[in-house]
């Protein structure tokens, strides 16, 4: 045999194993040829490949390793859950373009990793924290209204924020039709991924990002009518089935953002802190804000609290007839400074106890330091426990990096005498889902029942969504305004302390709360694409615990993924881990069932081999459970010890 034949068999060989791996990488889900120079590539996301005179072109990236490589991916936000799928054809040397408002995301995203370590604590801004863990290399820019070249294609570049604030989406003609390219803008017929995403200051409203629920909904809706006025004949979203009818699409979702948002509003207790500024809200997401059926405030407003209970900023001293103490929350030095001041005055004898509402900095900065002040115990029930005594091991709004420890932990309805009061402590997963309350009775007859910030007079607390509000039956503020119909006293006066007024809603103002929380529920479902609309609301229903840990290196240090079910069947969750370079993780995927409704936990361990100390490192969990496959979908932050 000729070497020249002995060559041409290698090569021929070569190629054959090329086509066999090739195939058995994408046997996962077979593409779709949407036309003859579009194919579509399902799997975690919709890759996109458009083939012209030999060349590819890739949008969103690639889900099932198939194509190896291209001309250029087009990004069109910096979301990991996305970004992940077009990183190998990148490093493969494919040219990568990006939105320009959002290119530091993912080219700097170890400043933004190593600052998030300490601001983690005190966030009030709320921005998801979905950036790649890794830098991504940029090579093109892009901004609204540019003109893309691409063979013989003009691909157009739209401003679509909404669900990220530098979104842009992708139009090209091509085979005879106009694709739209728009990233998590929409998901399917009418639907959308989330509203956690959505958190965000409106400066227009002066209102901040942790009060800004869905705060990007009007540049979503906007960016909705861009899209529609291009009339492309098919969408391609990052997520979810492709969109061959777009107009009745969009205008689907519309209706459905402007009625969930319209209902939230009308009974949202920021229009008591807010009350015209929640105009502002209206118009720029529902263009008036008569289209808001604003619930009447509460019918019961006292001008102040009764003479026993004293206001210190936003904690309340309960105060015996012998000027002993109780203080519910600690969030400033200010209030200690007040305390000590109401003691060298003679009015306070002394303190003999704290209990904390909820795990919020304003209300727990300096707890732990009132207790070491005043040797008092400090109370909580179970359901608020942990995030107290760890709350770096959290990723939640307005964590306090000041552990409380030890605790005083009293089962949800434990009553205790106090003086001439009756105390009754209870859990009330209000504008939080850990958020204790407590009733106070006087021997007098007076009651008073402080619900930390879960109400003001217009309505419910939960305009922060990372707050991990629910609306199941049965959990959050379902059970709260339960609670408050048939198992509180109803003659009992109702406390927020960042509200000088005490207040009470009646029983039909009661039943109209939560008539409208449960046309929310059903509005909600119609609006997210999962099993259960919680999963939509709550942006922790995956986790790792504990978030931020630092660890000595060569020791195995447990991690878990904890896993809320919010569906209403058992579901099955598989969970596989990635490492950051120079760290192991065993095992690197584990199974885990869980019950509808119950909170279960994926367990793993975890080791440092390499890395520098201190250096803020990020582990990510993929998610299958269903029909969903989700990349890098909850992170870990980890430090080195020396």
């Amino acid at each position: 045999m000729t070497t020249h034949v002995v060559r041409r068999m290698k090569v021929t060989f070569a190629v054959i194993l090329e086509i066999a791996v090739l195939a058995a990488a994408c046997a996962g889900a077979a593409e779709e040829a949407l036309s003859p120079s579009v194919i579509l590539s399902p799997g975690a996301i919709n890759g996109i490949c458009i083939e012209r005179n030999g060349h590819r072109l890739i949008v969103y990236g690639d889900p099932q390793a198939c194509w190896k490589t291209a001309d250029m991916v087009l990004f069109t936000h910096s979301r990991r859950e996305v970004a992940w799928a077009g990183r190998a054809l990148v490093e493969a040397g494919a040219q990568s373009v990006v939105p320009a408002a959002e290119a530091e995301q993912f080219s700097r995203v170890e400043e933004f990793w190593t600052g998030f370590w300490d601001k983690r604590f005190h966030d009030y801004a709320q921005q998801s924290t979905r950036i790649v863990t890794t830098p991504l290399r940029v090579d093109r820019t892009v901004r609204p209204d540019e003109s893309l070249a691409w063979q013989d294609l003009q691909i157009q570049v739209l401003e679509t924020p909404g669900y990220t604030r530098g979104a842009i989406s992708y139009f090209v003609a091509v085979d005879g039709r106009t694709y739209g390219f728009v990233g998590d803008l929409i998901c399917g017929d009418g639907q959308l991924l989330d509203l956690y995403s959505l958190q965000d200051a409106v400066p227009e409203a002066k209102i901040g990002g942790y009060h800004g629920y869905a705060g990007r909904i009007g540049d979503l809706i906007a960016s909705l009518r861009r899209v529609a006025a291009r009339k492309a004949e098919v969408l391609v979203p990052a997520h979810g089935p492709v969109i061959r009818d777009p107009a009745a699409a969009l205008d689907r979702l519309i209706q459905r953002l402007q009625g969930a948002y319209a209902n939230y509003l009308s009974i949202n207790a920021g229009h008591w802190y807010f009350k015209e500024r929640y105009d502002t809200l209206a118009i720029r997401a529902l263009d008036s804000a008569d289209r808001v059926a604003w619930t009447p405030y509460a019918r019961t407003v006292e001008k102040r609290p009764p003479d026993w209970i004293v206001p210190i900023h936003n904690s309340r001293l309960i105060l015996a007839r012998d000027r002993a103490g109780f203080l519910i929350d600690c969030g400033s030095q200010a209030i200690i400074d007040e305390i000590r001041k109401l003691k060298d005055q003679g009015r306070l004898a002394n303190l003999d106890g704290l209990f904390i509402t909820h795990y919020h900095d304003d209300h727990t900065d300096r707890a732990d330091e009132l207790r070491r002040q005043f040797d008092i115990p400090v109370y909580t029930t179970p359901l608020q426990q942990d995030v107290l005594a760890r709350p770096g091991a959290y990723r939640l709004p307005c964590l306090t990096s000041n552990a409380i420890a030890p605790l005083t932990v009293v089962p949800d309805g434990y009553r205790r005498a106090w003086k001439e009061f009756t105390l009754t402590f209870y859990d009330f997963p209000g504008q939080t889902i850990y958020h204790n309350a407590l009733l106070v009775e006087r021997d007098t007859g007076e009651k008073v029942f402080f619900l930390g910030d879960s109400f003001t007079p217009s309505g419910l607390d939960d305009y922060c969504l990372q707050n991990r509000n629910f609306l199941r039956e049965g959990v959050g503020y379902s059970y709260c305004l339960d609670f408050l119909r048939h198992r509180l006293a109803t003659e009992a006066l109702w406390i927020n302390e960042h509200v000088v007024e005490p207040f009470r809603f009646d029983a039909d103002q009661l039943q109209g709360l939560e008539e409208t929380f449960a046309r929310r529920r059903a509005m909600l479902r119609d609006l997210f694409p999962w099993d259960d609309p919680d999963l939509g609301l709550d942006e922790q229903w995956a986790r790792l615990y504990p978030y931020g840990q630092e660890i000595p290196r060569e020791q195995w240090v447990p991690l878990t993924v904890r896993l809320r079910n919010h569906s209403r069947r058992t579901d099955m969750f598989t969970v596989t881990m990635n490492a950051p370079a120079g760290f192991e993780i065993e095992p690197r995927q584990a199974s885990v069932s869980a019950p509808a409704g119950q909170e279960v936990e994926a367990a793993f361990r975890l080791r440092a081999r390499g890395g520098a100390p201190r250096t803020v490192h990020v582990v990510t969990a993929d998610l299958k459970v269903g029909a969903w496959d989700l990349r890098q979908w909850c992170e870990g932050l980890v430090r080195i010890l020396p």
